[in-house]
Parts: structure tokens; sequence; C-alpha cells
């Protein structure tokens, strides 16, 4: 058996899926809250957003998307064809902005479980690796978003960068002194 073929063998077995179960229920409401899309425009705007990491397939998109307009969450604004353009319905609106008001925004902490289980289950250099990737990852997002955030906003990361710093020094120091 050659490379090829036993990568091919494995690629069930790669990383699992690390979306958690129904956030597209979430996401969805979110990107019609700013323009109108069929289903197609939906599942590319997700494959775009991800680098083509995250291809959520017809099968998953359009019976969500139905489930969506049945609880009035959305609704259909056009047929043409087969195609169906949504957008989010008055409703959806008012549930949408609860939702984030109790939320506050945040689903950090279930986007994360996934990531975390998974990297219990790593060997120490394999677990370098995984984080290496998810702090370049994690930088890259907040040197994108830092000239568009509000001054509260800037403030509390540059606070948490602040501490994140220390805390990288500290590891940085014991790296270098062959320590523990």
């Amino acid at each position: 058996m050659n490379d090829e073929d036993s990568k091919k063998d494995c690629e069930h077995l790669a990383m699992p899926q690390s979306v958690p179960r129904g956030l597209l229920r979430h996401l969805i409401p979110r990107l019609l809250k700013d323009a109108d899309m069929t289903g197609t425009q939906i599942m590319q705007e997700f494959s775009d957003r991800t680098n083509g990491e995250w291809n959520p397939s017809p099968g998953t998109i359009y019976p969500l998307l139905a489930s969506l307009e049945e609880d009035g969450f959305i609704e259909t604004v056009k047929i043409e064809g087969r195609s169906k353009t949504y957008h989010l319905s008055d409703e959806g609106r008012k549930r949408l902005a609860h939702i984030i008001k109790l939320r506050k925004g945040g689903v950090g902490h279930k986007t994360g479980l996934g990531p975390k289980l998974w990297e219990q289950f790593l060997d120490p250099s394999e677990r370098v690796r995984f984080h290496i990737h998810w702090m370049t990852h994690t930088i890259e997002g907040f040197d994108s978003l830092a000239g568009t955030l509000k001054s509260k906003d800037r403030q509390l990361l540059l606070k948490h960068l602040e501490e994140i710093n220390l805390k990288v020094s500290s590891i940085i120091d014991t790296l270098k002194s062959g320590g523990t």
C-alpha cells in the first residue's frame, strides 16, 4: 500500500468535526441579519469564511432552513425555479436580538469544547502543534480585528493581551532556562 492509499484509508479518522451540533441554527440567522441569501449562498458564505475548511452540505442546510422558516425565524422573500431567497423575519430579528443580549454575543465556551476534548487524546508533541495552530489563528484574528474595534473593546482586548503577554513571557523564560 502506498502513502496516498494509506492517507485515503485514514481520511475518516482525521480531525473530527469541530463545529458543535446546533451551531448552524444560530449562525444562519446571523448571516441573514445583514443580507437576504439563498441556501447556496449560505453554504458558499460558510466555505468562504472558513477558507474552505467547513462546507456544510445541502442535506444539512436545506432541512435547517425549512425548520427555521417553520419556526418563524426566517421567511422566503423570493422564489426563482427551485431557488428560494431567505431573510430574517421581524420575529427572527427580535429573537436574535434577545439571544445576543442574553449571551452577550458569546458562544466561545461551546465552540471550544470539541478542540478541548480532542486535545486530551493527543500526545505531548501533537499538543504543541495543535496549540501553535490555534494560537496563530487567534493572534491573526486579533490582528484583523484591532483596527475595527470601538474604544471599550480595544481596551478590553489590550488588557487581556497584556495578561497573556505576561504568561507567554513566563513560559519563554521557563523554556530558555530548561525548566519545567
